[in-house]
């Protein structure tokens, strides 16, 4: 999953010498908090917000006056989780994307959100399961064993908890014929290693 498959093209953005009344006139039109400010070559200069305009006394002013720079951005080549990152660590609702500086649109959080949904297989008619599983050891090939035993299909693993002896895995399998068959085989193959 990569950014360009989640991305908006054709973003709204307004010129650096474009007056603030539109900047004002197109955040009221589109109902926009932040607006991309890009030359008329497509090169991103920066935004504004609409708390950045809330104080404004000369509307004729040019945007590029009370411009902010954009401090992060992603190519659309970069994956979804890098994304994903970026805008959790920098609280932001959404990140440029462009190439050789050139604003070709943006990932907004609810792409992020959806692209991560469809990787883990959400949404799919799947069963859940969650193991644990030691740390550094063969346990993940036992898991897989039985999954393999049982015809299941895995849709997704993703690790949650972890300590320094075990980690929690969720899986997400389909074509699981007997669920509580294939639980109580996969606790009982955890569980044989466990005592060995």
């Amino acid at each position: 999953m990569n950014v360009a498959q989640y991305m908006q093209a054709g973003v709204t953005t307004l010129p650096p010498d474009a007056p603030l009344s539109a900047v004002r006139d197109t955040m009221d039109e589109h109902g926009f908090g932040l607006l991309l400010i890009a030359s008329q070559e497509g090169e991103l200069v920066g935004f504004i917000t609409r708390a950045g305009i809330k104080d404004v006394a000369n509307w004729d002013q040019a945007v590029e006056k009370h411009a902010h720079a954009v401090k992060f951005s992603v190519v659309p080549e970069d994956t979804l989780e890098k994304a994903a990152l970026i805008m959790l660590a920098n609280r932001l609702v959404l990140l440029p994307v462009v190439k050789d500086s050139r604003l070709l649109g943006v990932l907004t959080q609810a792409e992020v959100l959806k692209g991560l949904t469809r990787g883990l297989g959400i949404g799919l008619e799947a069963t859940r399961f969650t193991v644990k599983a030691r740390v550094d050891s063969g346990d993940i090939y036992r898991i897989f064993d039985v999954l393999r035993q049982h015809g299941a299909s895995l849709v997704s693993l993703v690790q949650g908890a972890r300590s320094e002896t075990h980690e929690e895995l969720i899986l997400r399998v389909q074509s699981v014929k007997d669920k509580d068959r294939l639980c109580a085989d996969l606790e009982a193959c955890l569980r044989e290693n466990t005592d060995a």
